[in-house]
Order: structure tokens, then sequence, then C-alpha cells
């Protein structure tokens, strides 16, 4: 099936993520401090409702802290798209928020990489920590509305300027998680209260941890044959991550609960094949239990 316009977009989208920062080679141009000049995050606050975000316009780049909350009566995402070289933030905020069409887009699209903190159902959030060099960029979620229509084309696209900033280490993760085309190397140690999880994306296109919680009963393979073929509500609830692009890293601050059961899942399509998202092909942990 020919993909529309908006579907295409999303997943031009998906094919590309911002910078995260890898832990000994300051990647993008981000060179690592000596423990002398660690220096503290700029933290700034995302909070999703239906359907905008009530974000600062401007930020200090380098190393960012990004706290996600959605307080929306739907799931939300919280996408970071970086404007192209020679285009505006009026271009991507259209090209977003087109209608949809049999038309494929055949220019390239006037935004490059994104990062993102992936999708939170209501009254759910999670934060994720970053270097973010400086440039003009756009928030962003595409998740569509039981209307059909997405939550960008309702008005879930906001400028962002980051300004210049000084790039510094991640925090100190409690588990780490490596990512590859497509699994994850294993089920991270993960203790009830907050747990800050590195997410390290050695395959060849983006990948995220989207921690999901799984309700009594419910099986990895519930969850995979939902994103195989989605009909009625998803058969568990979706608490935020970290999302980015090959060769980076970032860190997920995410609060678990004892006894309860949860998973890590990445839901990006495939770009490079066939389009399937890639928990389908394998990209999930086991369930986890929260001792």
């Amino acid at each position: 099936m020919k993909p529309t316009r908006t579907i295409t977009w999303a997943l031009v989208l998906a094919a590309s993520l911002l910078v995260g920062c890898d832990s000994t080679d300051g990647r993008n141009g981000n060179e690592r401090q000596s423990d002398s000049e660690e220096r503290s995050p700029t933290k700034v606050n995302v909070v999703a409702e239906d359907y905008g975000f009530e974000a600062p316009a401007t930020i200090s780049g380098g190393l960012v802290e990004f706290t996600f909350t959605n307080t929306g009566n739907e799931p939300h995402f919280a996408g970071l798209a970086r404007v192209a070289d020679g285009k505006s933030f009026e271009e991507v905020e259209a090209a977003m928020t087109a209608p949809p069409s049999a038309d494929v887009p055949t220019a390239p699209p006037p935004f490059e990489d994104f990062a993102g903190i992936p999708t939170a159902d209501p009254g759910e959030g999670g934060t994720m920590t970053l270097n973010v060099p400086a440039g003009s960029y756009a928030f962003f979620c595409l998740i569509p509305s039981p209307d059909g229509v997405s939550h960008a084309a309702k008005g879930m696209v906001k400028e962002l300027t980051v300004d210049e900033g000084s790039a510094g280490s991640l925090p100190n993760p409690d588990a780490t998680v490596v990512a590859t085309d497509f699994a994850f190397d294993r089920n991270p140690a993960v203790e009830a209260g907050e747990n800050v999880v590195l997410l390290r994306n050695e395959g060849q296109q983006l990948h995220e941890i989207n921690l999901v919680e799984l309700p009594s009963g419910t099986t990895m393979d519930n969850v995979v044959d939902w994103y195989s073929r989605p009909s009625g509500p998803p058969p568990m609830r979706s608490l935020a991550g970290a999302a980015i692009l090959p060769g980076e890293e970032a860190t997920a601050t995410l609060n678990l609960e004892a006894g309860r059961t949860y998973a890590f899942i990445c839901v990006i399509p495939d770009v490079l094949g066939d389009f399937a998202t890639h928990v389908t092909k394998g990209m999930l942990t086991q369930p986890i239990t929260v001792p």
C-alpha cells in the first residue's frame, strides 16, 4: 500500500534521531569534560496537553535534562526535531501538520534529526538526559487521535531555540541497555523507586527504550500481537523512556513500583526494511517483576 503523506513524514522522522552523547569520545562535537569540570544539566520541563506543549521557547544547550509529563487525556510523546539548514520552523510545522494525501513527498523534509521521550499514557512521564547542540528545533507529537487526526495537526508542534551550552557527562546509570537491530542485549536489573537506565544504540537506525507496564495476565506475545495488528486499547500502559540515533547514548530516569511487572520495547518502524515496528521483530525485553 502506498503510504500517505502523514505516514511518510512520520517514517522520515523515525529515520533519524537527534544527538545523544558518547560516554568516551564526545561525538557530535561535544567534548567530554574532566571530573573537575562536570556541570549540572539544563533542566527543562515539557508538559503535554490535549493538544499542545507547555515548554520554554529558549534553553541553554549542552547537557540537558528533559522532564516530560502527560497531563492530557490521550497518550502523547515528546519528539524533538532539528530544523534543517536553510529551513524555518514554519516549514517544519507545515510538513508535520499536512493532511493525509496519496502523494508521497519527494523532497527532503525540512528537518534533520530528532531525539525523543517515547509515548506516555495520561498521568505518566519520565526524564531523558542527553547533550543537545545549539540550533532551532521543534517539539512534536504525531500520535493520531480517535478521529484519525494526528496530534501535530491539532496543535502539538512547538518551536524551541537551543543556545550554545557546555556538554557534560550523563548521569551514572543504575542499569545499561544496548540496542542493536533488532534486540536488546539484556533485561536490565531494576529496583523499586527511581531507576536511571542508560540506552546505548549500536544499531543502524534509531532505537528507543519505551517502558511499559504489563497488567496481570498480559504476556509479551499479547504486546507483539497488538503492535502487529492494532485493534482496541493496547494491552499495556506506556510510561516513557528515551530514543536516540545510532552510535549515541542517553539516560532515562523512570520510577518503578514494587510488585509490578514491566518490560522495555521499541516501537519505531523499520525504515530500512518493511516498516514493521521493531517490537514485532524481537526488540523487547522479557517481563521484569520489580522485587
